[in-house]
């Protein structure tokens, strides 16, 4: 029976090869396209899968009645949880060290270091590829490497028991390598280069200081609801405490609450993120899957409209006593025949493919990687085949034999209303997607044009490494970079606008009963002339350091002693406040007083996701008093000349006068600024590609169809023809039922891609108003491609031999 099957199938794809081929083509691209997407969607959702206790493991977070969420937590704060509540089993933290300076074979590598607690791989259990889990941690001159930094210090050897000079905040050292960790195949979020331990600071027993990023373990059976609000709780009560003032003096200040989040949504469902990253996987699995189903519905329709080169085969097997269920069966055989020769290709598609979509997505696919979901795709595709065959199986197996082998089947309706619903849903699905690709283009274009608020163009910056020295003598070496050729300005800043604006402290601002979290930036007095940020109101600093006059000096709640301050803020703190003539006002922040002395206006410093929010700028802190008051970022405007050798010049003058022990790096504002919205990029171009990938399968789809459609009416319009029927009147009645199947299409498909485009754009704070163009392009451009295919399959009608059609009538 196979071996018959077989022979038919065969037989019919010599005699009739256009439909095999259009469907093998048209399921070879849906299907390389859903696997491509599948390998992509299963690497995003393995993320710490792998970890065994991930269940039980959850990360602290900060949640801000304005919806501001904070990730990280104070390290006092795992030491008492540890010890006050008993729901945990474990816990730890960590945080980003700087960066360390090796030396290896005369080559200089710098990479950041993250400190932790010895218990990091209890949370994170890597498998070690050279050395174990114990006894690591003992001091802080032993180091934990990743296998692939490892292999860049040490080549493909063994460094376990080596040692290794480097410059770690600007001191020399010796460190032991005691283990390198294994990261391929163990998709996380948290694989740093360079593990050490965690060095205990004055700021880690301090309640307000949000500078670790902390674990829990839960102990199996925790209710986490009632556990959020002990831990909320908890860390109230230890707060207020720790900050000397009442319980309802701190209640009145309260504007935010602990939680905490699985270890296993950070990735893709993290709160700080609000769910962004699942929502691209969602549409890209959807896209994936619509260009299946379009490829599984041309399949369909194109085995339908086939179906009358086959009756009068199906019509004398069932007079001959062949079963229907035997027909359901072979067509079913033929299908899986066509599918798997669809598969082989795609797989090879995909193994060719891979590296640019690797490039497109910023990942590393492997077809063959351990955490891909293939069945779910083997899954899809084979209920898809069934449903693909069974269709016209069963639209076969219940033809009339008696009407076929008279030869009336031609001019049967049969299947006529199937075949113009999926052709709807194709032309639906292909218009909101093309409209959707218009959309976010628009939208990436508005990002691109928009006036940002400061200068990006021709702008570089360079991070201090040597952060502990090179700013001590920051105001000569700006003024000498100024005199170098092709420089106009310099200034420094600690959070510059980009990827780096989130980086820095926040604190509450205080005016009278209001209370507001703030971005604190320390400027020199070159920052807003530098950057071109306007001011609105008031005026600039005037120096780069406070004034060190004593007169000037107050003493906060721990005693430490601390500068009356002149401040700058945005006029988002001051809508926020309801200020009406801000200047000369005095707030409260860090437990000490600021004078406002100008208000810039609002600029979009953390991409366009998020609107303005408050910020206070200040001069650098005279002396050594705190981190926070030292730049770490020099900002350096370019003019047209040659930036090549300008470039050389900086890097020379770098190298040798500020930080001569490191390594020059930089980057261009604009491309840092680029990153923020490089997810939308990729989407934009993902979209418009997997759009235009679905029209071409809808296309192909429907020059088949058309082309039988048209045959099948010869000799109606031999008939009409001989009539004397004009050709104008010939070609409308060819066409204009595709031209209505279009327009139902687009009918359909404009409100739903207006209410799905709304939907995505409010995910930005600084959008478009949705444009009308794509609502027209878009029917213009299916209308004339459907127009164009039917008119060249028209074309074929209009020059038939009449009497060859006509000879038996």
């Amino acid at each position: 029976m196979i071996n018959s099957w077989l022979k038919i199938f065969l037989w019919n794809l010599k005699k009739r090869p256009l439909y095999p081929l259009i469907n093998t083509l048209g399921l070879t691209l849906g299907i390389t396209c859903f696997i491509m997407v599948i390998l992509f969607v299963s690497k995003e959702l393995s993320y710490e899968k792998w970890n065994p206790n991930l269940e039980h493991i959850y990360r602290p977070i900060r949640l801000f009645d304005n919806g501001e969420v904070w990730t990280t937590s104070p390290g006092i704060m795992v030491k008492t949880a540890k010890e006050q509540l008993p729901e945990l089993e474990d816990a730890m933290m960590m945080n980003w060290m700087g960066s360390i300076l090796f030396n290896s074979d005369g080559k200089k590598l710098m990479k950041g270091a993250m400190g932790t607690t010895p218990n990091f791989f209890d949370f994170y259990p890597y498998p070690f590829k050279y050395g174990t889990k114990e006894n690591l941690f003992k001091n802080e001159n032993e180091l934990v490497l990743s296998d692939t930094f490892a292999f860049e210090l040490f080549g493909d050897t063994n460094p376990v028991g080596k040692t290794i000079e480097a410059l770690f905040r600007n001191e020399p050292i010796t460190y032991l390598i005691t283990g390198v960790y294994t990261t391929k195949g163990y998709p996380s979020e948290t694989q740093p280069a360079i593990l050490k331990l965690i060095k205990k600071t004055d700021n880690m027993d301090h309640w307000g200081n949000f500078n670790y990023t902390a674990l829990f373990k839960l102990h199996p059976g925790i209710d986490i609801s009632t556990f959020i609000s002990k831990f909320d709780k908890f860390y109230d009560e230890n707060t207020y405490k720790s900050w000397g003032i009442s319980w309802e003096e701190y209640l009145k200040g309260k504007e935010e609450r602990m939680s905490i989040e699985n270890l296993g949504d950070i990735h893709l469902f993290s709160k700080a993120h609000k769910g962004k990253g699942a929502n691209t996987i969602f549409i890209l699995s959807l896209l994936a899957f619509l260009i299946l189903v379009i490829s599984s519905i041309n399949f369909i329709n194109l085995s339908i409209s086939g179906s009358t080169q086959r009756a009068k085969e199906v019509a004398v097997r069932k007079t001959l006593g062949t079963s229907k269920t035997k027909i359901v069966l072979q067509f079913i055989f033929e299908v899986t025949l066509q599918c798997l020769f669809a598969i082989i290709i795609s797989l090879a598609l995909v193994e060719i493919l891979l590296p640019m979509f690797n490039s497109l997505m910023n990942t590393e696919l492997e077809i063959l990687d351990p955490y891909n979901k293939w069945f779910w795709a083997l899954g899809i595709i084979g209920l898809l085949v069934f449903i693909a065959g069974i269709f016209p199986g069963m639209h076969l197996s219940n033809f009339n034999p008696v009407k076929v082998l008279k030869g009336n089947f031609g001019r049967s309706k049969s299947g006529n209303t199937l075949k113009k619903t999926m052709i709807i849903f194709q032309f639906c699905i292909s218009a909101i997607f093309l409209i959707s690709a218009f959309i976010i283009k628009s939208q990436l274009d508005y990002m691109n044009n928009k006036d940002l608020g400061f200068q990006k163009d021709q702008m570089l910056f360079v991070r201090i490494q040597n952060g502990g020295e090179t700013w001590k003598k920051m105001e000569t070496f700006k003024q000498e970079l100024t005199k170098l050729n092709g420089i106009e300005r310099v200034a420094t800043t600690t959070r510059p606008p980009g990827t780096y604006a989130g980086n820095g402290s926040n604190s509450n601002v205080d005016y009278r009963e209001i209370s507001y979290q703030t971005d604190m930036h320390f400027i020199d007095a070159d920052y807003f002339p530098t950057m071109d940020i306007k001011l609105s109101e008031g005026k600039n600093f005037i120096q780069d350091w406070m004034q060190t006059d004593r007169s000037k000096f107050i003493m906060d709640s721990d005693g430490d002693t601390l500068l009356l301050n002149e401040i700058i803020v945005n006029k988002k703190l001051v809508d926020k406040f309801g200020f009406e003539n801000p200047i000369g006002t005095e707030v409260s922040y860090w437990g000490y007083k600021g004078t406002i002395i100008g208000v810039v206006d609002n600029y979009i410093s953390k991409g366009f996701d998020e609107g303005a929010y408050p910020a206070l700028y200040m001069n650098y802190l005279k002396g050594d008093n705190g981190d926070w008051g030292k730049p770490s970022f020099v900002m350096i405007k370019l003019n047209n000349q040659d930036v090549k050798i300008t470039l050389n010049e900086i890097e020379k003058f770098w190298t040798t006068r500020i930080e001569p022990r490191f390594p020059f790096k930089y980057e261009f504002l604009d491309q840092n600024f680029a990153e923020l919205f490089s997810k939308h990029e990729r989407l934009e171009k993902l979209v418009t590609g997997l759009s235009i990938l679905m029209i071409f399968i809808s296309l192909l789809g429907l020059f088949a169809i058309a082309s039988h459609t048209v045959q099948l009416r010869y000799k109606e319009v031999a008939i009409k023809k001989t009539l004397g029927a004009s050709e104008k009147e010939l070609v409308f009645g060819l066409i204009k039922d595709f031209i209505l199947i279009t327009i139902i299409a687009l009918f359909i498909a404009l409100p739903i891609s207006f209410y799905l485009s709304n939907r995505w754009l409010q995910d930005f704070a600084y959008r478009i108003d949705i444009p009308l163009a794509p609502f027209l392009i878009t029917p213009i451009i299916m209308l004339t491609l459907t127009i164009a295919i039917i008119l060249a399959q028209a074309a074929k009608a209009l020059k038939l031999d009449l009497v060859s059609h006509l000879k038996y009538e």
